[in-house]
């Protein structure tokens, strides 16, 4: 089973977004160092709690302090910009950094009603996402759907490889989209953690076609981890994750990632606790050796060979220390078989 890393830039309480920042590129590295497979950073808006809203700048600050592994969006949010604006950013960074650009794109415009329009001031109409797709891919390769008024018209600088293409998914609605395109896919286990993403895993390689950008499927499933050195320590992590969770959906977010010690204080009232529990399936959470075991389950549920873990937990040693120890117990669960 390959590992890689969603990250949101969390910002812990007590710290500034420049100090989240810095943590990403250690944990990038770091990721590196143990044989991670990918990292990608997140785009969300008006979020004081993460700092990551510009992937591709983001993007290439850790593609340039690391050497091998690939760097992605997850993702790119389709909605908010021109599909071939999308296109050469990508594009742009392919250049600089050859064959290690992953496109993780989205449908979701990632953020509430009013930012949504703050982005899109200059917008007079909505675009299909299918038709946005179409036109991204357009862009990237120079090869425009038959129609199309871009015909002839390719993002540059032109790179002997393309950025890698996932569509990213979290009902299963774009699962096809995927398969007919032969793009990468990736389930967000960490948003809707019912049945939903198996099946959508399943539709997405039964349809796949091979083009360009892949001969065969690659889905990757992502969830949200907690680890901790006992079950104790888990236990801790995963309160100060519902915590933050709790209200990061809601009117009032936090505007900080909430500790440890706010996570003990805290007074969860009904309403919180109600959440919390419809929450529940989204976080995998345990000693390293039970979290490799879930991560295991997950990956065999989606038939798939790589599981993406976001580790929205408090501190920045804690999640370093996530990464060390999941590579050593999944190594010493693969010398056990």
């Amino acid at each position: 089973m390959k590992l890689s890393i969603l990250d949101y830039s969390p910002v812990d309480e007590g710290l500034m977004p420049v100090d989240a920042l810095a943590a990403s590129i250690r944990l990038a590295r770091h990721a590196e160092a143990q044989g991670f497979a990918r990292f990608w950073v997140s785009e969300h808006h008006g979020a004081p709690a993460t700092a990551s809203n510009s992937p591709e700048i983001l993007m290439s600050r850790i593609a340039s302090a690391t050497q091998a592994i690939r760097v992605g969006s997850g993702g790119v949010l389709l909605p908010n910009y021109s599909s071939l604006k999308i296109a050469e950013n990508y594009q742009l960074l392919e250049a600089l950094f050859p064959g290690r650009i992953d496109l993780g794109f989205g449908r979701a415009p990632g953020a509430d009603r009013r930012t949504s329009m703050a982005l899109n001031d200059e917008k007079s109409e909505s675009i299909p996402y299918s038709r946005k797709v179409s036109d991204l891919l357009g862009f990237v390769t120079g090869r425009h759907r038959q129609g199309s008024p871009y015909a002839g018209m390719r993002a540059h600088p032109v790179t002997r490889d393309t950025p890698r293409p996932y569509v990213l998914g979290a009902s299963g609605a774009t699962a096809e989209v995927a398969a007919r395109a032969g793009l990468g896919f990736t389930f967000a286990h960490f948003i809707n953690p019912g049945d939903d993403g198996p099946q959508a895993a399943h539709t997405y390689c039964a349809a796949f076609e091979p083009t360009d950008f892949a001969q065969e499927p690659s889905v990757i499933v992502a969830v949200f981890v907690a680890v901790g050195a006992t079950e104790e320590q888990a236990a801790e992590c995963a309160d100060a994750f519902h915590l933050w969770l709790t209200h990061a959906e809601s009117a009032k977010p936090f505007e900080r990632v909430p500790s440890l010690a706010t996570a003990r204080a805290h007074r969860w009232s009904l309403e919180e606790l109600a959440v919390r529990k419809r929450n529940e399936g989204r976080l995998i959470s345990g000693t390293p050796a039970q979290v490799v075991d879930q991560l295991r389950q997950l990956a065999r549920a989606y038939a798939t060979d790589e599981v993406m873990i976001n580790l929205m937990m408090p501190g920045e040693s804690a999640r370093l220390q996530a990464v060390s120890s999941l590579v050593e117990a999944l190594s010493g669960a693969a010398a056990e078989q």
